[in-house]
């Protein structure tokens, strides 16, 4: 199970890290957002492949595809508020992160039950 973690965490963090560092360094323009899309493809292929093991072999203990997807969200949303603060220099509001979270974090203890 514990590498089952590590693959939804490697995925989610390598997704929302291209995505801040995108917002940051690259100008939104066709050609420049496609360049970027094209050097990121191998790092695209691992995230997704980690992410597609770990659905594969977590529903096959868990039986319940719902609550993957909702813990894969949580981290994924974790990264890019972490990302946004140090990538991109935004100023989130402690206070509305928390409530954010902690009502992802009841869906998915609600998808678990």
């Amino acid at each position: 199970m514990a590498f089952i973690l590590v693959l939804l965490v490697f995925g989610s963090a390598v997704l929302a890290f291209m995505i801040a560092w995108q917002v940051r360094y690259v100008q939104p323009e066709f050609l420049s957002v496609t360049r970027f899309n094209l050097y990121m493809l191998p790092l695209i292929l691992a995230a997704n492949i980690a992410l597609a093991t770990a659905f594969i072999r977590a529903n096959s203990l868990l039986k319940n595809l719902p609550l993957l997807a909702a813990a894969q969200s949580f981290f994924y949303y974790m990264f890019v508020v972490g990302f946004s603060i140090l990538i991109v220099g935004e100023k989130i509001s402690l206070g509305r992160a928390a409530l954010g979270f902690g009502m992802m974090a009841a869906g998915v203890w609600v998808l678990k039950k």
